[in-house]
């Protein structure tokens, strides 16, 4: 049986950098049997981030990343001030998801309201 999740994040890097302990900045996890479910609840969630936070950035459609300039932390370790991200992680069956172009239309469409610079590989996607 195919398992969908959406992984609510939070921490000093954006949820794309899948570090060796990249898991304790999971804060919640929704676990799903239906794909149309985990869609729902990760556009649901990334409305609102998109709400609460001022600054956005998207990777691979279904990595979000949400903040605001003045949520930072002090490190102790680096004698610095990091900024904390919140963030989205789409993954089926433990990886993460990527969308199909008529996915993309249908369900994210309006997460990413903002320039979205892709890389050479989804830019070659979306062109066919």
């Amino acid at each position: 049986m195919t398992e969908w999740k959406v992984f609510e994040t939070t921490g000093e890097y954006e949820p794309w950098w899948f570090f060796e302990d990249w898991e304790e900045n999971i804060v919640s996890t929704h676990t799903y049997k239906e794909k149309e479910a985990a869609f729902k609840k990760y556009g649901e969630l990334a409305q609102q981030l998109n709400e609460n936070y001022p600054h956005h950035a998207l990777k691979k459609s279904v990595l979000f990343a949400a903040w605001n300039e003045d949520e930072i932390a002090y490190c102790e370790d680096c004698e610095d001030d990091i900024q904390t991200f919140h963030g989205l992680i789409l993954m089926k069956q433990e990886q993460v998801y990527k969308p199909t172009l008529e996915e993309k239309a249908i369900w994210f469409k309006e997460i990413a309201p903002f320039d979205v610079k892709f890389s050479n590989e989804e830019s070659r996607e979306e062109i066919g």
